[in-house]
């Protein structure tokens, strides 16, 4: 049996985290989604098998491991409107990880991150997760003292990514698979 996992990818609407997801599950970008009511549920198979060697994993006896049994990840992509929240809060329950996403060129985006981390952190409790920055495509309204600072009190990776470029996508959700991967227990 393979290693099994749900991720969630939640912030507020419209900072891209369909066009996130699609960019990285099915490789492709759709200028115009439709909001997400609820939750959509990607399957990503990562076969690690192959590059296991060469990942940093802080308990190396894993590695065998892994390459025998396979490494599966279920990504939830969840709604982000704060008040339809109520229907979307048991997508959080029994996450193994998750990415809270903000659009760089909105800073009430970025302003929300701590919402997010809060709802995390009270349904999941203490999982791996990144923060991105998404629409590096954009105009950036969001200062980069302010994530710098914030980043820097969660103790936490970042990542600036664009959907619609293909810029650090692939980046961000690798490097959250390896932290979920040392989280192991």
């Amino acid at each position: 049996m393979s290693y099994r996992g749900k991720v969630i990818l939640c912030g507020n609407p419209a900072v891209g985290k369909t066009s996130l997801l699609a960019r990285y599950v099915d490789g492709k970008f759709q200028e115009d989604s439709a909001p997400t009511i609820g939750a959509n549920f990607l399957i990503k198979e990562i076969d690690l098998g192959i590059i296991i060697d060469k990942l940093n994993l802080d308990k190396p006896e894993l590695k065998d491991d892994i390459k025998q049994k396979g490494f599966k990840l279920y990504f939830w992509d969840l709604g982000g409107q704060h008040d339809k929240l109520y229907s979307t809060e048991y997508y959080f329950v029994q996450a193994v990880g998750a990415m809270i996403v903000f659009s760089l060129n909105d800073e009430s985006t970025f302003d929300d991150i701590n919402f997010w981390l809060t709802k995390l952190k009270e349904l999941s409790g203490d999982v791996p997760y990144i923060l991105v920055g998404n629409k590096t495509d954009l105009d950036r309204n969001v200062d980069n003292s302010l994530i710098e600072a914030e980043v820097k009190k969660l103790g936490i990776q970042y990542f600036e990514t664009s959907a619609k470029l293909n810029k650090n996508v692939d980046l961000a959700f690798e490097s959250l698979s390896i932290q979920i991967l040392n989280n192991l227990k």
